[in-house]
């Protein structure tokens, strides 16, 4: 099977680690409307957003990085929730302070959204074909529900 991409000799760190050459029928979330939606959702729905795109482009190492940050952040907001909820049965604050939390968004913003923006934006020049957007965001819809819902049990279950 032939790559999308060709390889670039030698290219720097800075640019894209293939050739700006790109099948245009590809379909590639917009990245920066994934960063948005992560406002609104989760920054764990930007990095699986990020990391399916990046599967779509062939880059591996990239796709996996978002990997990690997708668990990462499902795992941080997790957590935040169950110690949110526990917080009131033992009547004292457990969960993070809110600096930790802008901190992780901003964190996944300029080490891990920003870089597939520019990808993107070099390596297509905007030509490429949008996936929709209403599947995805349904599913994440539901998934944060269960989440909703799994951290309500470990509260009563902690609660008895």
């Amino acid at each position: 099977m032939e790559t999308l991409l060709e390889v670039a000799p030698e290219a720097p760190p800075t640019t894209p680690s293939k050739a700006c050459t790109l099948d245009a029928s590809l379909p590639l979330w917009n990245p920066r409307a994934a960063t948005y939606l992560g406002l609104l959702l989760s920054p764990a729905f930007s990095a699986y957003i990020h990391m399916c795109n990046w599967d779509t482009l062939g880059e591996d190492d990239q796709s996996l990085e978002a990997r990690a940050w997708c668990c990462m952040l499902l795992g941080y907001f997790v957590t935040f929730g169950v110690l949110l909820g526990v917080s009131d049965i033992v009547g004292r604050n457990l969960a993070p302070p809110v600096s930790a939390t802008i901190g992780l968004l901003a964190g996944w913003h300029v080490w891990g959204g920003r870089a597939q923006e520019r990808y993107i934006a070099v390596i297509t020049g905007g030509a490429y074909t949008r996936r929709p957007w209403y599947g995805v965001i349904l599913a994440a819809l539901g998934v944060l529900a269960v989440l909703v819902v799994m951290v309500a049990v470990v509260v009563r279950v902690v609660r008895g």
